[in-house]
């Protein structure tokens, strides 16, 4: 029996009906109130919700007959597309992976199937080319990793639902679930300045972003957060696209200028290449990392500040189906990094 009744039931009866076939006639409500221990006026409550998402028509001496699904198979499967732009394949990155894994769970359980539209961006410039893009005609979108403006609008231009998972987006109308570093930073270097006595705390990543400047969200925590403890040295911050390749050539420039004594790094995938460079001059001065990718061989004196990458991607994919079955709007939603001793 439903507790949350109404509520309860649509969550159910969405997953029939995404998992049966167009023109299927579902069972009547009376059958449907005995199954589920509830009120017949509630399922017809129910009933009538989903005909107005589209999901259902109610005929008349016929029943409740499942309709085909813009955007889905000709066999009435729904399609989703996620857009992922990268230097590598998706479902093995280990970031962006979990983030995908948590959307085709909840993906997976509604009976939808996935469509990966694959983009790359110019290595240089992390700009895409306009001509080269191209949509599905799928029901709903995630897009993971683009931050683009207009790429963002063509995509929005559709009509058909959508949401941004993982970078937070500058555009604060862009529908998304994103990653909020802030506190975790800022727990960081509390650690670092109170119970370590760190006076000259650096930083390796964005500290430019023209393209998306929801990016310089970690530059900026941690500038808000060292300013707490110490006037702020413009020697100790070195920009780089945070990347593995980058955080070698990153952690050599900072170190022609200055020697710090405590390191916070864009992302985990940098940490063991600006480590090799520590250890070879034999520094060793605490290292952390944002994202909490698992290390095969994390330096000694290494702590990560964690993000949500699963819960991410759960969180936009079920953000997406209540706005694709129930036309509610998606609006933004930050999930915190945790930094962890």
């Amino acid at each position: 029996m439903f507790t949350s009744c109404q509520e309860g039931l649509l969550t159910e009866l969405r997953c029939r009906i995404l998992r049966g076939r167009p023109g299927e006639i579902l069972p009547p409500a009376a059958k449907l109130a005995k199954e589920f221990g509830v009120n017949i006026k509630t399922v017809n409550k129910a009933l009538n919700r989903l005909a107005t998402a589209g999901l259902v028509e109610r005929r008349r001496r016929i029943g409740t007959v499942i309709r085909s699904i813009p955007g889905g198979t000709p066999d009435g499967i729904r399609m989703i597309e996620i857009i992922f732009s990268g230097f590598t394949a998706p479902f093995l990155h280990p970031f962006w992976s979990e983030v995908l894994e948590g959307a085709h769970e909840v993906f997976n359980t509604f009976g939808c199937r996935i469509i990966l539209n694959h983009i790359k961006a110019d290595p240089e410039t992390h700009q895409f080319n306009f001509n080269a893009m191209s949509l599905s005609d799928a029901i709903g979108r995630v897009i993971v990793g683009p931050g683009e403006k207009w790429l963002l609008d063509r995509i929005a231009a559709s009509g058909r639902p959508m949401v941004c998972a993982g970078d937070e987006i500058h555009d604060p109308n862009m529908p998304q679930v994103y990653f909020d570093f802030s506190r975790g930073i800022n727990d960081a270097v509390n650690y670092l300045a109170r119970q370590r006595k760190c006076q000259k705390i650096g930083f390796i990543g964005h500290i430019e972003a023209w393209i998306n400047p929801a990016l310089l969200q970690k530059f900026n925590a941690y500038i808000f957060a060292v300013q707490r403890f110490m006037k702020l040295d413009r020697k100790l911050m070195e920009g780089c696209w945070p990347r593995p390749g980058e955080g070698e050539a990153a952690i050599l420039r900072l170190l022609e200028r200055t020697t710090p004594d405590a390191l916070i790094v864009g992302t985990d995938l940098m940490v063991p290449e600006i480590d090799a460079i520590l250890s070879g001059r034999g520094l060793k001065i605490p290292v952390i990392g944002c994202d909490g990718i698992r290390l095969d061989k994390p330096p000694v004196d290494y702590h990560a500040i964690v993000a949500p990458r699963r819960e991410c991607g759960k969180l936009a994919a079920e953000l997406l189906l209540k706005a694709i079955n129930q036309g509610e709007t998606i609006g933004r939603h930050g999930l915190e990094a945790e930094f962890l001793l």
